[in-house]
């Protein structure tokens, strides 16, 4: 079984890429706090997330960078070839639910609307 739940904060700014054909992909980072502290603090890890169609847009209208997430999706490996024609690895998160853990921005009603009335998948 490959299923992962996180609840951690936005790294960067929301920014969603349109692919053309109506697909659009979100790229960001979600930090999870350890559960331990050592002399520097409470360490987080720092994970890659992706989420895809109707789950990248409400992030984007919901969240900003800083807000605390609930996530759910499954680990996901891929490579490819860099410029210097190097295999890049990469372990990340592919997002199927998104659990909004802070108030609402304030949104346009008509974004909203538009939202919940489409599926998220």
């Amino acid at each position: 079984m490959n299923q992962l739940n996180l609840v951690g904060r936005i790294v960067r700014e929301i920014d969603i890429k349109e692919l053309g054909d109506g697909k659009v992909v979100l790229n960001n980072t979600l930090a999870v706090k350890r559960k331990f502290k050592n002399e520097k603090g409470q360490p987080a890890d720092f994970i890659p997330i992706v989420a895809w169609g109707q789950v990248a847009k409400l992030i984007q209208i919901y969240c900003e960078k800083g807000d605390l997430v609930g996530l759910t999706g499954h680990i996901q490996s891929r490579s490819y070839q860099n410029k210097e024609e190097e295999t890049v690895f990469v372990v990340e998160m592919l997002v199927n639910e998104v659990d909004f853990l802070q108030g609402r921005r304030s949104t346009p009603s008509s974004s909203i609307e538009e939202m919940e009335q489409s599926t998220l998948y």
